[in-house]
């Protein structure tokens, strides 16, 4: 797996080490923190209730997730369809993309991405699939494609946009647009980051001008 992957994977492993040690805790707070006003019936509210079988469902897509593939993507559309909104259910279907690219399931993956993109409330999750989805469509030689999805899009994320649109402008042998799009996606990072390194031999790499698709035709 690419590094530029990987450290989108660290985030949502960082997430998951989060909700794993924060998760149940947040619970009992919320139930403890309007004892008075009926902390007992709080507990016993669906909204508790859903949170603590959604982690437990989460739990056991982790572990399927180095098993059967088809008993993982099981597993993984009962979650979908019972806790859509769920951070949990998105995190399981992170969990699951993960695989699938790894086996080059791409259109399968294609399809769980798009689900975060629709069905999560987490904002930060939403670009995260929307960004691993270009990745995936750029896997699937549809660069156009992938392009349309990020072209306009901005937020905390913006240096990683930069980055895929210079590796789809790269694809799309449009070589003055990837260079300006992976020098846009240095100046947001921070001197010591390790992207600047692979960003920097990407556009390093670069021919100096843009190859004319009716070149590319006649090879």
């Amino acid at each position: 797996m690419s590094d530029e992957y990987q450290t989108e994977e660290e985030q949502i492993e960082k997430i998951k080490a989060w909700w794993k040690e924060n998760g149940k805790s947040i619970i009992l707070g919320l139930v403890l923190g309007i004892g008075g006003i009926g902390g007992y019936r709080f507990w016993q509210s669906n909204t508790a209730e859903q949170a603590i079988l959604a982690s437990m469902q989460f739990e056991e897509v982790v572990s399927l997730s180095a098993k059967d593939k088809n008993k993982l993507i099981s597993k993984l559309d009962e979650v979908e369809s019972e806790y859509a909104g769920n951070s949990y259910a998105d995190l399981a279907a992170f969990v699951a993309i993960k695989r699938l690219v790894e086996e080059k399931d791409y259109q399968k993956a294609k399809e769980q991405l798009e689900w975060v993109i629709a069905n999560s409330k987490q904002e930060s999750f939403v670009h995260l699939a929307r960004i691993r989805l270009a990745r995936v469509l750029l896997q699937m030689k549809k660069p156009d494609v992938a392009l349309t999805l990020i072209k306009d899009k901005s937020s905390a994320f913006n240096s990683t946009y930069a980055e895929i649109r210079g590796d789809i402008y790269t694809a799309l042998n449009t070589f003055t647009k990837a260079k300006a799009e992976y020098q846009l996606a240095l100046s947001s990072l921070n001197s010591g980051d390790r992207r600047r390194s692979i960003i920097e031999m990407k556009s390093n790499n670069l021919p100096a001008s843009d190859i004319p698709l009716t070149n590319i035709t006649q090879e």
